[in-house]
């Protein structure tokens, strides 16, 4: 399998944050994240530096999620829950700020409930980790939180900010 193909492929829906976005994630929190609930692995093996991890095995979209929440989801059809999940948590309290990193998709439902949330759609196209080339979809940073300036801070050099005119 070609490294390109990879991205075509439902053999895995897993992209691993390339540490371009991590860097900008810790410059917008430089408290530290709190919660990943995408991880691929505890402590120290786990990609993303966070106090918590869930990985595919602790079933992280029925567990708490509290404090700072960064996110990089499963690129396949459970896209949709994670998104909603994390909606859900913020809007009710329980997450604090939270970052998430997806696939730019603007057509889709799941896309639509970030819809009144900040957003830097990356310019050009992420490597993402384990992978060599770039990946063949555009890629979108979404924040919710109040803090908008740090978020416009640490991410407008990577690409445009946007939101949404009401």
């Amino acid at each position: 399998m070609s490294n390109m193909a990879l991205h075509f492929s439902s053999a895995s829906p897993e992209h691993y944050t390339p540490r371009v976005i991590i860097d900008r994630v810790l410059r917008c929190w430089p408290a530290g994240i709190d919660l990943d609930p995408c991880s691929n692995a505890h402590g120290d093996d786990a990609n993303v530096p966070a106090r918590i991890h869930y990985t595919k095995d602790d079933g992280g979209l029925s567990r708490s999620w509290r404090g700072r929440v960064y996110m990089n989801p499963p690129y396949g059809r459970a896209i949709r829950a994670w998104v909603g999940t994390l909606v859900f948590e913020y809007e009710h309290g329980d997450v604090r700020e939270a970052i998430a990193l997806l696939p730019g998709r603007i057509d889709t439902r799941w896309m639509h409930l970030l819809r009144d949330y900040l957003r830097c759609e990356v310019r050009g196209r992420l490597i993402f980790g384990g992978n060599t080339g770039p990946a063949p979809f555009p890629s979108v940073v979404v924040y919710l939180g109040r803090d908008r300036a740090a978020f416009i801070d640490a991410f407008s050099d990577i690409g445009d900010i946007w939101e949404r005119v009401r």
